[in-house]
C-alpha cells in the first residue's frame, strides 16, 4: 500500500527536473565551512506530505534555481535509516516533513514542519537567505535584551516549532504575564501550549477548560487530539473512542478527522461499521487532487 500512495501522488503532481540532492553527509557538509545554507530534509517515502513536497514544491523552477545557487540539500530518512533517525532525534523532531536550515558553522537558522507549496517555500527560503525573522535572528535579539511584544510573539512560534519546551514556556509566560501587550490569538496560543503540557503530564483539566473557553479555536482539533493521545497512552479505549466521537461531532465534514477516526478504529477492531461509513464520507467530500486522498484510500483498504 505504501508504494500505491507514492505512485498515486507522483501521478497527481508529476515530475519535472529532478531535485539535486547532495551526496554529502551532514559532517562532510559542515567540514566545508561553506557560505551556502545546509538544508536538511527529514522525510519518509510513505508519507504523502513528503512525497508531494519533493514531487511538486522542490521541483518548481524557482526553488530549483534557488537551490543551485544557495543550498547544500541533504535528504534524511527520519523513520527507516539509522543516521536519519539519530539526527531527527538530535534536532528534536516530532513530525515530517521536517526541514532544517543550518549555516556553515552548524547553527540552526530556521526550520519548517509540514508541507509547503512552492510559493510559500520560496518566501521562506528568501527569508532564511536574508536572515529575516528567522529563529537565529530573533533569538539573537532576545539574548541581547529585546523584549518587545512583536519579538516575543514571533519567537514563541519559532520555539514551539523547534519543540523547545524550556524556551517556549519562558516566552509564553511572558505573554500571559504581559497580556495587555499581546493580541487575543497570542494569548490563546499561550494558554493552549500550557494546556497541552498539562495533558501530556496526565492532567486534563486545562485542556478541557480550553475547549470550553475557545469553542471556535483553530487549535480545537489539536486540543481533542491531546486528550485522545492521553487516553491512548493509558489504554483507556472506551474514553478514547468517546473523545474521537466528540471530535467528529465538531468536525463532521473534515476528511482528516474522519480518516483518523476510521484508521484508529481499524487498529482497535472497534466500531468498524461506523468507521467504514466515516471513511466513505471522507472520500466523497475530499478533493481528489488533495495529497491526503491516497491515505484515505489506504484507510478504506484496511
Amino acid at each position: 500500500m505504501k508504494h500505491l500512495i507514492i505512485m498515486f501522488t507522483l501521478l497527481l503532481f508529476g515530475c519535472s527536473e529532478k531535485y539535486p540532492w547532495s551526496d554529502l553527509s551532514l559532517d562532510e557538509a559542515l567540514a566545508l565551512k561553506t557560505d551556502k545554507i545546509i538544508f536538511l530534509d527529514f522525510y519518509s517515502d510513505n508519507w504523502g506530505g513528503c512525497v508531494r513536497l519533493e514531487a511538486e514544491t522542490l521541483t518548481s523552477d524557482d526553488v530549483l534555481d534557488f537551490t543551485k545557487k544557495h543550498l547544500i540539500p541533504i535528504k534524511l530518512d527520519a523513520w527507516y535509516d539509522t543516521v536519519g533517525q539519530e539526527l531527527f532525534k538530535k534536532y528534536n523532531g516530532y513530525a515530517i516533513p521536517l526541514l532544517i536550515f543550518l549555516n556553515g558553522e552548524g547553527q540552526e537558522i530556521d526550520r519548517v514542519v509540514g508541507y509547503r507549496n512552492s510559493t510559500d517555500f520560496l518566501e521562506i527560503l528568501n527569508n532564511i537567505l536574508n536572515n529575516h525573522d528567522t529563529f537565529l535572528m530573533l533569538f539573537d535579539r532576545y539574548n541581547k535584551g529585546d523584549r518587545t511584544s512583536d519579538l516575543i510573539d514571533k519567537l514563541s512560534v519559532k520555539a514551539e516549532v523547534r519543540n523547545d519546551e524550556f524556551l517556549s514556556s519562558k516566552l509564553y509566560n511572558i505573554i500571559l504575564n504581559r497580556n495587555k501587550d499581546f493580541d487575543l490569538p497570542s494569548i490563546e496560543r499561550a494558554e493552549f501550549y500550557f494546556a497541552k503540557l498539562s495533558a501530556k503530564e496526565g492532567n486534563l483539566d486545562k485542556i478541557n477548560s480550553f475547549i470550553l473557553e475557545y469553542p471556535d479555536s483553530d487549535n480545537l482539533k489539536s486540543a481533542y487530539n491531546s486528550i485522545i493521545k492521553f487516553y491512548k497512552s493509558e489504554k483507556d479505549t472506551l474514553r478514547e473512542i468517546a473523545v474521537h466521537k466528540k471530535l467528529i461531532e465538531k468536525f463532521s465534514d473534515n476528511p482528516s478527522v474522519l480518516n483518523s477516526y476510521a484508521w484508529r478504529m481499524s487498529e482497535l477492531g472497534k466500531e468498524l461499521s461506523d468507521a467504514l461509513e466515516k471513511i466513505n464520507t471522507a472520500i466523497d467530500i475530499i478533493d481528489k487532487d488533495n495529497s491526503s486522498y491516497p491515505n484515505l484510500l489506504d484507510t478504506k483498504a484496511e
